[in-house]
């Protein structure tokens, strides 16, 4: 049976992990991502998060396969402090959708199966929500972006844990909003979108989403963030192609998918393909 969602798990000890292997026989389509961490690394860590990533991507690449309409969750117990949330966020880079479990359910193994469990069935309205504007609406909206590259506020609000405790009317609100926003930013002439520096980046036609399916780049990080945004997945072979709005050549540098700077100012390029994950075409 096709993978229709990743549940992964962060941090979970041996007896948690045991227990929600469950979900694979409780829901429908469902692989079950949830390493057994040794006790000082329960609960969300670098280490943790690292670790679930890496198991996560080598979960994915065994099922090599188109993921639409795969989706992607997150989740771990509510830390005592924001920053252990951002270890989520950096680890996974915004590719899934976070979920966190209340504190009174640490080390209450069979009762946090069931909140996942049920919380599951009010997560996917959200995730079918944002799906429509990653990929259906892909052309017309900003969540498939590449973050590191478009530079502007709308991308610094994508870098954010946006869509938290947010309902289905509010999530669909927020992502009207951010299409508004990156609807005045259009350059009709060039059939794209610019940003603060200046660079327009056009979305690629269906007919021109060709060459590799989904870059990997060179980490589980970026391979991950090739395939999902915000819990959804990708179309297959979708890109911007990026020129200079003021110039013939593309005059400044960019990152790239493990985030190290690409000196693409001295490649004297007309213009370049960048993906959602940062990943750049062509190779230097």
């Amino acid at each position: 049976m096709p993978v229709s969602h990743y549940i992964v798990f962060v941090g979970a000890s041996p007896k948690l992990a045991t227990e929600l292997l469950k979900l694979e026989s409780r829901l429908v389509g469902v692989s079950l991502v949830a390493p057994a961490e040794k006790k000082k690394a329960v609960g969300i860590t670098a280490g943790s998060a690292a670790q679930t990533l890496k198991k996560f991507s080598e979960v994915l690449a065994l099922h090599d396969q188109p993921t639409q309409p795969a989706r992607l969750s997150v989740w771990a117990y509510q830390p005592d402090h924001y920053d252990d949330v951002r270890i989520l966020l950096q680890a996974f880079g915004h590719s899934a959708w976070i979920e966190l479990l209340p504190k009174s359910l640490l080390h209450k193994v069979s009762q946090s199966r069931e909140y996942i469990e049920h919380k599951v069935t009010t997560v996917i309205p959200l995730l079918n929500e944002v799906s429509k504007a990653t990929y259906s609406q892909r052309r017309s909206a900003p969540l498939s972006l590449p973050l590191r590259n478009f530079k502007s506020k709308i991308t610094d609000k994508l870098k954010t844990w946006w869509y938290n405790d947010l309902d289905l009317p509010q999530v669909a609100k927020a992502i009207k909003s951010l299409k508004s926003e990156y609807a005045q930013r259009k350059v009709s002439s060039a059939g794209g979108f610019v940003d603060d520096r200046s660079f327009v980046f056009s979305p690629a036609k269906n007919n021109e989403c060709h060459g590799v399916p989904h870059p990997i780049g060179s980490d589980p990080k970026a391979y991950t963030c090739g395939r999902f945004r915000y819990g959804v997945a990708l179309f297959s072979g979708f890109h911007y192609d990026v020129t200079a709005e003021k110039s013939d050549i593309i005059n400044k540098d960019f990152k790239i998918s493990d985030g190290s700077e690409r000196a693409v100012s001295r490649e004297k390029r007309k213009y370049i393909n960048i993906f959602p994950n940062d990943h750049i075409l062509p190779e230097k």
